[in-house]
């Protein structure tokens, strides 16, 4: 068997509501299928979440680094070379996006080809992840009605609260939710790096009554003096994410003292890549937990088999259903949280198929419907 193509195509979906954080807001998905093809028929899918104003990847960007880079580079490789494939693309720097979904595409298509679920092909035994509702940056009272509607309709008991543009907001947000979801469910914040290293520390005093599990990206990663020093006065972890877009990243935030735990975008850094970083975060005691891209059902759905893949990963709740933000999705049999979690696929690799209608009337290229 032998990769013949890979067929990159940009789609929009729009937002049931807009998705507002520290650095943006998002009213729409714009983002780029991936399909790896071979010349047994056998493919693979993947799904790039284009984020210019966190990684400067556009759906612009995506298309290009894989017709130029990356099909190239893999047209004729053997899917199942693992590591000759992630030597070929590694190169292919700062289009993480681009990458990753090419090889969560790879590891669909191995799991095709040989009929097993990833999660299962990579030795994984979970059945289940716990999920993460991730809370907009809105009206407290909004926020926290979201958040026990979640907590009643789908059995959500973990929280992830967007903050950092007023701490005082942010404070009255966090308290909110804390009441409207009781004391037993996880709450923890993300600042996207809008908040002063000072700022943070204040902010994150002000919510220690609300018992957070930890901080995600409180301060710009630019500040490596702030970063670190607020890992060192704050009681709960800070969790690097946009800090950490690649390996390389990760050792230095884990091992510099700036973090104690790490977010895993498997639309980012790919299966992978994603393994190695899980394994540095075992090998350090630092946690490893699934975040999410604004991603869609096929991004969740990857996400999912790779965390039930890892032990170290599938004991954390995963932010892993940010999908209910969509009006529509690509796949055939969509996902669904049941009891606060998501149930893994017995279907061959990640689990989706795509509705080829679908992707006809959302697709922005050349071969989108009249």
């Amino acid at each position: 068997m032998q990769i013949t193509s890979i067929e990159a195509v940009p789609y929009s979906i729009p937002y049931r509501s807009p998705l507002a954080f520290a650095t943006g807001v998002l009213t729409s998905a714009d983002h780029v299928l991936v399909r790896v093809h071979t010349d047994d028929g056998v493919h693979g899918v993947g799904d790039a979440a284009a984020r210019p104003m966190v990684y400067g990847e556009s759906q612009e960007s995506i298309v290009t680094a894989i017709r130029d880079w990356l099909e190239p580079a893999l047209t004729g490789l053997d899917p199942f070379a693992v590591e000759e494939a992630h030597a070929r693309t590694s190169w292919v720097v700062a289009n993480n996006t681009a990458r990753g979904a090419v090889d969560v595409a790879l590891h669909d298509l191995r799991g095709r080809a040989t009929g097993l679920p990833s999660w299962r092909l990579l030795g994984g035994t979970a059945r289940a992840i716990r999920v993460t509702r991730m809370l907009s940056m809105g009206e407290p009272a909004a926020t926290a009605e979201e958040a026990r509607a979640a907590a009643e309709e789908d059995g959500i008991t973990s929280f992830k609260v967007k903050v950092g543009v007023d701490s005082r907001a942010d404070v009255a947000r966090v308290a909110a939710v804390r009441e409207a979801v009781g004391d037993d469910a996880t709450i923890y914040v993300d600042a996207n790096h809008g908040w002063s290293a000072e700022e943070a520390h204040r902010a994150l005093e002000a919510m220690r009554d609300h018992d957070l599990d930890l901080v995600e990206e409180p301060n710009p990663a630019e500040d490596r003096i702030g970063r670190r020093r607020l890992a060192q006065l704050l009681t709960i972890p800070v969790m690097a994410d946009e800090s950490a877009p690649t390996l390389a990243d990760a050792a230095r935030e884990l091992t510099g003292g700036a973090a104690r735990a790490i977010s895993i975008k498997t639309t980012r850094t790919g299966f992978t890549e994603s393994a190695r970083i899980v394994a540095l975060a075992r090998a350090l005691g630092a946690r490893a937990l699934l975040g999410n891209q604004a991603d869609s059902m096929i991004g969740s759905a990857a996400s999912l088999a790779f965390g039930a893949a890892h032990p170290w990963v599938a004991r954390e709740p995963g932010e892993l259903d940010l999908y209910t933000l969509f009006t529509d999705h690509l796949v055939a049999e969509p996902l669904r949280v049941r009891d606060g979690a998501l149930q893994v696929s017995e279907r061959p690799g990640i689990g989706v198929e795509i509705d080829e209608d679908k992707l006809a009337r959302y697709r922005t290229d050349a071969g989108a419907r009249p």
